[in-house]
Parts: structure tokens; sequence; C-alpha cells
């Protein structure tokens, strides 16, 4: 009989929605304000809530009410991430998937830091494409089409116009950057922190001498080359 199905390793990107406080009202007004800026971004994304920043723990029926609201906004949650056993254990217990901490997580590789394997990419990155650079840069020398999407541990370098959603810094490094010649994308992000451009956005630049996108103070900073 042929194979019904494969198990298979892969990257998605997944929104991280960070909980401050446990006030379902301020954090469904905030939220209606974020969606605002980016309808067709949010539209059915799924998302995993990270609770380890509550200054008190919470139960399983604020669970319940806040998956209700996200739902009500077109948001799906895929699950949580808390470091509370007793919330954990009643997670699990309702059938909520877990996120664990990565560093928790036993290597099975040597503990010698990977050799940098930067991707070079020569042709446009058309919609629909991912292109993941796991362990380096990532660099295309042509554009992006909107819809695209890249990811990288490292920098991404774009020597013609970068459109659609551009992640570095994949796992954590904040001193990763991006660099484009030209900015039309729907999504930049560093290290987790990202930042969503209306349609109207306007890029200034009047040199047109490219773009320097990174993190200072925890800030997504966009200045000219």
């Amino acid at each position: 009989m042929p194979a019904a199905f494969q198990i298979k390793g892969s990257l998605f990107t997944l929104s991280v929605l960070q909980l401050l406080n446990t006030d379902l009202k301020e954090i469904e007004q905030q939220l209606t304000n974020k969606i605002k800026q980016a309808p067709q971004f949010f539209n059915h994304a799924p998302i995993v809530i990270d609770l380890n920043l509550l200054e008190k723990s919470v139960d399983i029926t604020f669970i319940n009410d806040l998956n209700l609201m996200l739902k009500k906004h077109t948001l799906i949650p895929v699950g949580y991430h808390t470091k509370d056993k007793v919330l954990s254990k009643a997670l699990s217990q309702a059938l909520f998937p877990i996120f664990k901490d990565s560093r928790n997580i036993p290597s099975t590789q040597s503990e010698a830091p990977e050799k940098a394997q930067n991707k070079l990419i020569e042709t446009r990155i058309r919609s629909g494409q991912q292109v993941v650079a796991q362990n380096g840069d990532l660099i295309v020398l042509s554009s992006v089409s909107p819809g695209a999407e890249l990811l990288a541990s490292g920098n991404i370098h774009v020597y013609g116009t970068l459109r659609g959603r551009a992640i570095a810094g994949l796992n954590g490094d904040t001193n990763a950057r991006i660099f484009c010649h030209k900015l039309e994308a729907d999504l930049i992000s560093i290290a987790g922190q990202y930042r969503i451009f209306e349609e109207d956005y306007e890029h200034e630049n009047g040199d047109n001498l490219g773009y320097q996108i990174q993190l200072k103070d925890g800030t997504i900073v966009i200045t000219s080359l």
C-alpha cells in the first residue's frame, strides 16, 4: 500500500501575542486598533500566546475567554507558551497545544557553533515563494514580489525592490539588519520585533540610495543609506 502521508520538519512564520496584563477589555481594544492598521495581515492569522510576562497566574477560564475574543477578531490561536506548571497541566488537559522554550529542548547536534552558510539568490522571488537562510545571511540580487517571504537567521540584502515580508534575525539575533534598494514591503521583522506598513505608507528617500533597517532600543528604525 502506498504511503498516505509524510511527516516533515518545516519552518513557518507565527506571530506571537505577548500578554502584559489580564484585562481582556483593554487587550481587545488595543488589538482592534492594531488590526485596523493591516486587516489582511491579521485575517485568519495563526498566533501563539505568550503568558510569561504576566505578573499573576491565569486559569483555564481566562484562556477560554481569550480564545473566544481572538477568534471573534479572526485570529486563530495555535498554542500557548508558559512556564507555569499548573497552567501547563490545565492546558494539556483541555487539549491546548503548548510551545516549549527551544532552549530547554536537548540538541542532537554538536555544541560547536555552526559555520555561517549565506544563501545567494540571483533570480526574482515570485509571489507565494518562501526563501530561508537558516544559518546565515540571505542575499537577493533581484527584486521580491508581493506575497513572497524572506527569512534569515542573519541579515537580509535585497539589491532590487523589497515587497512582501522580510524577517531577519530569525533565531533572535538583535544585531541582524535588512538592506534593500527600494522598500515596498508589507511587513519587516528583526528578532521578533516587527513593523507593518499601511497601503498608503510612503518611504522617503530623496537620494534613492537604499535603506537600512535595524533594531535600536527594541524598536525598528529605518534609515537611508
